[in-house]
C-alpha cells in the first residue's frame, strides 16, 4: 500500500432547518456581526433566501445578499462577490445553493482578502492572498460536494472552464439540511445526484485513490444509488433528501483527495462547447466511458463498485461483476428524467473538433491523467463521436 495523508477541515452540520441557526457560528467567529450572503436569483424568487436571511437578523446579524451568480460563473459573479465582501465588512460569507454559488462565495472569499480580481488566480497562476472571513456553505442540491473541497471551478471571458485551489478555499462549516433540497426539479435532483454519483466512482479508482476515499466513496455511491428512485418519486421524502445530501458530501471528501477522471474530463469539454449542465454532462460521459474505463487495474474496485449500486448476484470472477456494476449504473442513469442526446444542446458531429480540443486543453488535463486509464487522444475523440451521433432507442 503506497503512503497517504487525510485532511478534513470542514465541521459538518447536518439536520431539517439547521440553515436557520447560523448566527452563533458567525458570532463566535467575530464580533463584527455582519455577513454576505452569495446565491443566485433562482433560489430567492422560490423564497429560500428569505428565511435564512430574517433568521440572522433576528439574533443581530447584518445581512447583504448578492444574487447574480449565473449557473456557470465567471470572474465578473466573484470580483462583485468580492466586493461588496470587502466594503460591507462582512465577517462571514455564507454560500447557499448549488455548486455555482459555493464556488463563487469560496474563491470570493479569499479574493476579498487583496486587491487582484479572479483571473488573477485562476490555475493557479498567483496565490491567493490571506484569507480574512469565515465561509459557510449551504448546499441546495444533492451533487458537486462542494461544502467540503478546496477546489472551485468558474469561467473566462472565454466561457473556459478553469480551477482555482488553495486549503483555505475549504468552507470553516458545511450545513446540510434536507429542507432546502425538497422543493428540487427532478432534473436537477437526478443531474445533481448522478454528479455525486461520478465523483465517487471516479475518485476511488482514480490514480490518488487510497483506503480512506474508497470508504467514503463507496458509501457515497450506495446512498445515491439507493435513494436517488425514491427522491424522484417522492420529493418530500426527507430521510431519502438527506441520505442524497450526505452521500453528496461524502463524494465531496473523496474527490478533495482522490480526484475525478475522464467521465468529468469530457463533461467539462461538453458544458464549455454547449453549455450543457454539469451533473447531465459527466452523466453522458459516464455512460459512453464506464465499460472502457473497466480494462484498468482498478477491477477489485469497480467490483466492490457494483456491490454498491445494488447488484447482487452471484459471478465466478471480479471482472464479470464489475461489469455486472456498469450495467446497473447505465441502467439507473438511463432510468433518470436526463436526456443523454446532445443534439438539443445544438451539438452534432459538425462540433467534434471543438469537443476534442477542449478535452485536450490544459485544464482538463489533471482529469485525463487521474483517471484509472490513460485515454489517448484518439480515444477522447472516439468517445466524442460516440456523444455527438448518440440517439436514445425508444419504444
Amino acid at each position: 500500500m503506497k503512503d497517504f495523508q487525510y485532511f478534513l477541515k470542514t465541521k459538518v452540520i447536518y439536520g431539517e432547518n439547521k440553515s436557520l441557526e447560523l448566527a452563533e457560528h458567525i458570532k463566535a467567529y467575530s464580533d463584527r456581526n455582519k455577513a454576505v450572503i452569495v446565491t443566485d436569483k433562482s433560489l430567492v424568487k422560490l423564497g429560500f433566501i428569505a428565511p435564512i436571511e430574517a433568521a440572522l437578523q433576528k439574533e443581530g446579524i447584518e445581512t447583504k445578499v448578492y444574487s447574480d451568480v449565473k449557473s456557470n460563473p465567471d470572474f465578473q459573479n466573484i470580483d462583485e462577490a468580492a466586493a461588496l465582501i470587502k466594503s460591507f465588512g462582512a465577517s462571514a460569507v455564507i454560500g447557499i445553493g448549488g455548486g455555482s454559488p459555493l464556488d463563487t462565495a469560496k474563491t470570493a472569499s479569499l479574493v476579498a482578502g487583496g486587491d487582484n480580481g479572479a483571473g488573477h488566480y485562476s490555475l493557479m497562476a498567483n496565490p491567493f492572498p490571506e484569507k480574512k472571513v469565515l465561509t459557510i456553505a449551504i448546499p441546495t442540491t444533492s451533487g458537486t460536494g462542494a461544502e467540503v473541497t478546496s477546489t472551485t471551478v468558474y469561467s473566462d471571458e472565454k466561457h473556459r472552464k478553469l480551477w482555482a485551489w488553495d486549503t483555505d478555499m475549504l468552507p470553516e462549516i458545511a450545513v446540510l439540511d434536507p429542507v432546502l433540497t425538497a422543493k428540487l426539479p427532478n432534473f436537477l435532483t437526478a443531474a445533481t445526484s448522478i454528479d455525486a454519483l461520478v465523483h465517487a466512482l471516479e475518485a476511488i479508482t482514480g490514480q490518488s485513490t487510497n483506503p480512506v476515499i474508497e470508504a467514503v466513496g463507496l458509501h457515497a455511491i450506495r446512498l445515491v444509488a439507493e435513494n436517488l428512485p425514491i427522491a424522484i418519486e417522492k420529493n418530500d421524502d426527507m430521510d431519502a433528501r438527506g441520505n442524497l445530501l450526505i452521500g453528496s458530501m461524502l463524494a465531496g471528501i473523496a474527490i478533495e483527495h482522490g480526484g475525478t477522471g475522464i467521465a468529468h474530463n469530457i463533461g467539462h469539454a461538453l458544458s464549455t462547447v454547449g453549455g450543457l449542465h454539469h451533473g447531465r454532462a459527466v452523466a453522458i460521459a459516464l455512460h459512453h466511458t464506464y465499460d472502457w474505463n473497466l480494462d484498468s487495474p482498478r477491477t477489485a474496485v469497480f467490483a466492490k463498485a457494483a456491490r454498491a449500486l445494488g447488484v447482487t448476484d452471484q459471478f465466478e470472477a471480479e471482472t464479470e461483476l464489475a461489469k455486472a456494476g456498469a450495467a446497473a449504473c447505465k441502467k439507473l442513469i438511463e432510468s433518470l428524467p436526463i436526456t443523454l442526446e446532445v443534439s438539443q444542446d445544438g451539438l452534432s458531429e459538425n462540433s467534434l473538433q471543438d469537443l476534442t480540443a477542449a478535452c485536450l486543453a490544459e485544464e482538463n488535463q489533471p482529469m485525463r491523467l487521474n483517471n484509472c486509464r490513460y485515454a489517448t487522444d484518439e480515444e477522447l475523440r472516439e468517445f466524442g463521436e460516440k456523444i455527438l451521433a448518440f440517439r436514445a432507442v425508444t419504444v
